[in-house]
């Protein structure tokens, strides 16, 4: 069994906005990372915050998601098929260009395998083998700082 991995992206905000985007304006390491961890993984849960509407829309439409309202966000879970795969994969940022999703968590059979949160910045996995670890160093940007 491997060590605990938390790792964040390096980021910054634009103007007044809060949200935190990849100090290289870029997602580019969030597609090898979710597909490596998606084949592990047998159910996908998703955090939206409610005033997300676009995207919790979209997320609507997707079958077999299922929704849970909270106070202020709204949670949706599914088994993964090769639709959810697709749309974490291929379908990640929104009009402005920004991350869809606030938090993404993945897990085998009830068991947490991935958890990403704050749109795509930082992360928590499990279990980490040096294989995956070494994986994940391959395909962050520079400056992510990395905890084992």
């Amino acid at each position: 069994m491997g060590e605990n991995l938390k790792f964040h992206i390096p980021i910054f905000s634009e103007g007044n906005s809060a949200f935190p985007k990849p100090l290289n304006d870029n997602y580019d390491y969030w597609v090898p990372t979710i597909k490596h961890y998606l084949v592990k993984s047998n159910m996908v849960e998703v955090h939206c915050w409610n005033d997300e509407k676009e995207t919790i829309e979209e997320i609507k439409s997707l079958p077999n998601f299922y929704e849970c309202k909270e106070v202020n966000l709204t949670i949706f879970q599914g088994n993964i098929t090769s639709i959810l795969s697709d749309y974490l994969t291929n379908e990640i940022a929104d009009i402005d260009g920004r991350f869809k999703w606030f938090t993404v968590n993945l897990y085998k059979d009830k068991s947490p395998v991935f958890h990403s949160g704050h749109w795509g910045t930082e992360f928590f996995i499990q279990n980490v083998l040096e294989k995956d670890d070494e994986f994940i160093r391959r395909v962050t940007p520079p400056g992510t700082v990395h905890y084992r």
